[in-house]
């Protein structure tokens, strides 16, 4: 509890503490009115500022929540979303998008490895959501929150017994299938108000970090191509300016009526990498294909019938190699006359 215990200190002496809350719909505000006061980040960070803060205006509100993203994302762009603001708290809700898989299982654990590793040195607080089935990956989520000595919330542990014994009905907390309704969100907000009460009375325990990982940490390491990044030997038919999605204001972007200009080629000396694109329902948006070292390697989308602006993260991995690989962005066959945005690409080396 010793970072928490300094942001709470940083509060009573009425210095600036930032707050930042990353995550999915629920984070974002998904059924809670109104969307932007009425989130349980909003609640909970302004819970924070009357419990501890002897200047409520030094409270630096970050909400990072975007609609259906997992874990894999939260990590891609953690620098820019999470730890360019210099959080002395970072809470972390991605129980109802992750899988159980291994790589859904390393991409959370690395994206609680790279803030923890951050040089803010943040608190960093797991809330563990659930579905209308009660579903959710509270269950690795929570052995890597124990791995790290870390603070949990588990809204599924709070709500579930009651709702299976009949005392608690789903309606009362969500209006969906998913994300809680405007009582489910102050509720949420109550038990990180609960869980803030009990950490500051505890003792102060200092924080190290674990000589090996639970499951794998490779993620971590990640880092994002810029512009100008030498690693990017030729934009060819993907231009870099102006996009529109959730936190992402620029990336590279294919137009269906640019000429044919080859592929956007980098030269990584990196063993994996992530792709993070845009997605719409317009039948302008087409294929996009990855070659690595002139193999295929996987075919990106940029159009689902079920898309509503989206984001979409792709994982790749490259494999441990000597020389640097080429790798190619290309438009797929039949598709070169289509859009195609890319948001985001990180490399781990």
């Amino acid at each position: 509890t010793t970072r928490l215990h300094r942001a709470i200190d940083k509060a009573k002496n009425g210095e600036e503490v930032s707050i930042v809350y990353l995550g999915g719909s629920v984070t974002e505000g998904s059924n809670a009115s109104p969307r932007t006061t009425g989130c349980y980040a909003y609640l909970s960070a302004q819970k924070f500022a009357e419990k501890f803060m002897a200047d409520k205006n030094q409270l630096k509100y970050h909400n990072a929540g975007i609609s259906g993203t997992p874990s894999l994302l939260g990590v891609t762009r953690s620098e820019k979303d999470v730890l360019s603001h210099d959080p002395d708290i970072v809470f972390v809700e991605f129980a109802v998008n992750d899988g159980t898989d291994p790589n859904s299982r390393m991409a959370y654990e690395s994206l609680v490895c790279k803030l923890l590793e951050s040089e803010s040195q943040p608190a960093v607080i797991l809330i563990f959501t659930l579905t209308q089935n009660g579903y959710n990956a509270q269950e690795h989520m929570q052995k890597i929150g124990k791995h790290y000595n870390l603070g949990m919330i588990s809204i599924k542990d709070a709500v579930w017994p009651d709702m299976q014994q009949g005392t608690l009905k789903w309606t009362d907390y969500s209006s969906d299938e998913v994300h809680p309704n405007s009582a489910g969100h102050a509720f949420m907000a109550d038990c990180i108000g609960y869980y803030l009460d009990q950490a500051a009375a505890a003792e102060s325990v200092p924080f190290t970090l674990p000589a090996k990982p639970l499951y794998g940490r490779t993620l971590a390491a990640l880092q994002n191509l810029r512009q100008d990044d030498p690693a990017i030997t030729n934009p060819g038919m993907f231009d870099y300016g102006a996009v529109n999605c959730y936190s992402y204001k620029q990336g590279w972007r294919h137009m269906s009526n640019r000429n044919d200009q080859g592929p956007l080629t980098l030269s990584l000396d990196a063993t994996m990498m992530t792709i993070v694109s845009k997605q719409a329902t317009s039948a302008i948006c087409g294929k996009a294909e990855i070659w690595v070292d002139g193999k295929l390697k996987t075919t990106l989308n940029c159009y689902a019938d079920n898309a509503w602006g989206n984001i979409v993260t792709e994982i790749i991995e490259l494999g441990v190699i000597a020389k640097p690989r080429t790798i190619e962005l290309r438009m797929a066959e039949g598709d070169e006359g289509k859009n195609f945005t890319v948001l985001d690409i990180g490399i781990v080396e």
